[in-house]
This record gives structure tokens, C-alpha cells and sequence, in this order.
């Protein structure tokens, strides 16, 4: 088991806290800027026993197996150049943000652990159903973060930063992008939105098990102008016309690629 320095005190900071401690590990420090903060994480971690501190100062952090950086993408480069042992195994937990940083900010044994799902400090999680995309500069930094990987049992996939950043733009359509066009649904629905849960749950489903292009129906897969008109027309409301503006788009581009003709 690991000694571990969490800097942050965010949702990411205080999820990968808990599950750390969870799997065994000791959480020795905890850094924020807001001692409120770093300090609500460690009574957290304190409710199944800890000897976690938290602190202000980041030139107090001490001595660990591992130190992970979890802050707001634009404050990883600051808060790393400030870090006291610039020999220790440092990584952090940005999709978006190249190990490279790390290493520009003066740290020598450089790592990312990137989970690929929203984490957040007002809802339990189950970790085994997080995976974790995982990078390091030095082969025993790998096996670190492969070894904690495993003992909170969750899955995990050692790729480079330019495929990390993929993974989190292509979770930008199944997370972001999803919820904004459920937004949609819910206006043009309600108050009945709950309705839809199971054929929402369902087309997930068939995506990730047939692959999207195979599940794709619809009246835009069909080709079905004469559906689409009646839908238009539904929406031509002015309470709907961002709603007809998104469906617009959406069909025409469903049509070119399975209707080229239409």
C-alpha cells in the first residue's frame, strides 16, 4: 500500500481520497488554498480513521510514495513548480492537460491519473465502475498507478497525453453534449420527461453493445421526410426554436450520411 499526498480539495480531490483510504492506503496530507476545504476532506477520510492532516502550506507537504494534483486544469503548471520534492512521483488528474506540464513545471517522475467519468463529493460512487486512463515517465511509475489501480478495483488503460485528450473529447458527446440534448428533451416533454428513461437507457445500451452506427434509427436513418415535417412543426413554436435549430441540424446530418439522396 501507498502514502499519498492529495493537493486539492475539490470534487476529484476528495473522491480520490475517499477511495484511496478505501482500499487501503494512507492519505497523509491534504492541500488546499481554503483550510475550510482541505480540512472537510480530512474529516471525511478521519470518519474510518486517518491520521490525514490538512494544510495551507504547500512547502510542509511530506515525503510520499505518490503526489497527486487535483486542481482546475489552469492551475496544475502553478501548483506543481511549487511543490517541495521535485524528485517524488508527482501525477495528475487532468484529461485535457499533457504530462508534459509536470515536467516543464521543474518535477522529475511524472505521471497521470485520469479518470474518465465525473466524480462528485455529494454523490457516492461506485470506483470499480470508473476507468482510469493512466501515464507515467518512468516504467515504476506505471506500475504505481497500475498497483493502485487494481486494489480499488477499478479498470484502467495506459495511454499517451494525445490519446488521453481523445478519450476526453469523445466523453464531451456521451456526457456534455447528452445532457444538453436531454435538456432539450425534457422542455418539449414535460411534465412527463421520466417517460422517456427507458428508450434513452435502451438506445445507450444498443450503442455500446452493437456500436452506434448499427442502433442509429429514426426518421432521418429512415429517410422519412414526412415524420421530420411533422416533428418541424411541432417545434415551430418560438418557446422551441433552439430546440428546432439543434433538431434541424442533427437530422440534416443523419440524412447526408444514411440518406445521401435526400
Amino acid at each position: 500500500m501507498y502514502r499519498i499526498n492529495i493537493v486539492g480539495a475539490g470534487n476529484v480531490a476528495y473522491r480520490m481520497a475517499l477511495f484511496l483510504q478505501g482500499a487501503g492506503h494512507s492519505v497523509e496530507c491534504v492541500y488546499a488554498r481554503d483550510i475550510e476545504k482541505a480540512d472537510k476532506v480530512v474529516r471525511a477520510l478521519k470518519r474510518t480513521r486517518s491520521n490525514a492532516i490538512a494544510t495551507t502550506d504547500i512547502s510542509t507537504l511530506p515525503q510520499t510514495d505518490i503526489t497527486i494534483i487535483a486542481v482546475s486544469d489552469n492551475a496544475i503548471a502553478s501548483i506543481a513548480s511549487q511543490l517541495p520534492h521535485k524528485s517524488a512521483f508527482t501525477v495528475h488528474t487532468s484529461g485535457a492537460t499533457p504530462m508534459s506540464v509536470l515536467q516543464e513545471a521543474g518535477l522529475q517522475n511524472t505521471g497521470v491519473f485520469y479518470p474518465l467519468m465525473t466524480l462528485s463529493m455529494n454523490k457516492d460512487l461506485d470506483v470499480g465502475l470508473v476507468p482510469f486512463l493512466i501515464e507515467a515517465s518512468a516504467l515504476e511509475g506505471i506500475e504505481i498507478l497500475r498497483n493502485i489501480t487494481t486494489s480499488i478495483k477499478a479498470e484502467y488503460k495506459v495511454c499517451d497525453s494525445t490519446k488521453r485528450l481523445q478519450f476526453h473529447t469523445a466523453a464531451i458527446f456521451t456526457t456534455n453534449f447528452l445532457n444538453y440534448s436531454l435538456s432539450l428533451a425534457y422542455d418539449i416533454a414535460s411534465p412527463d420527461f421520466t417517460l422517456l428513461l427507458p428508450s434513452a437507457i435502451e438506445s445507450i445500451r444498443k450503442a455500446f453493445l452493437n456500436t452506434p452506427a448499427v442502433s442509429q434509427t429514426g426518421p432521418a436513418r429512415r429517410g422519412d421526410t414526412n415524420t421530420i415535417d411533422k416533428h418541424k412543426k411541432i417545434l415551430s413554436e418560438e418557446k422551441f426554436r433552439e430546440h428546432l435549430q439543434v433538431y434541424e441540424f442533427l437530422t440534416d446530418k443523419i440524412l447526408k450520411k444514411y440518406n445521401p439522396d435526400k
